[in-house]
């Protein structure tokens, strides 16, 4: 993949990422599923992508926290997700809206495995959001220009 074809993979992300922001919606529609299902095959393809960043961001700051091993490493694992998917809202909406979908099973199964691995815990346990902040409200807010 040459430099410029991976740029224009990284801003048509954004570009998907912003239109859930702006619509509140974890779908994508007219001129941007034209563009993702020319590049990432369909949206399935584009979900993975947008997984594998997920994942490539909580293994990146999974290595810094196990540098000094905290005390309570669930509490840990779970601050870090709750971190990052502050960082990354569009992305934890996207794929926590079509978190049961077959195409996210796979990397979803290794990282589960590899977690495991390095840290002893199964999975990052998560507090359930009241039910008024399970739609992307927040997000959308936050984008806001206005």
């Amino acid at each position: 993949m040459s430099w410029e074809s991976s740029r224009q993979r990284h801003l048509l992300v954004h570009a998907v990422l912003a239109d859930i922001a702006a619509t509140g919606r974890p779908s994508v529609s007219g001129e941007l599923a034209a563009r993702v299902a020319a590049e990432f095959g369909d949206f399935d393809g584009l979900l993975r992508e947008v997984q594998l960043r997920w994942y490539r961001a909580f293994d990146a700051r999974l290595d810094a926290l196990l540098e000094d091993w905290p005390p309570d490493i669930d509490a840990a694992l779970t601050a870090l997700w709750l971190d990052l998917s502050a960082a990354m809202p569009g992305a934890r909406f996207l794929l926590d809206a079509h978190a049961g979908r077959p195409a996210l099973a796979a990397l979803d199964a290794h990282h589960r495995r590899t977690l495991h691995a390095a840290t002893g815990v199964h999975a990052v346990r998560l507090p359930r959001p009241p039910p008024h902040r399970r739609r992307c409200r927040w997000f959308v807010a936050r984008t806001s220009t206005a």
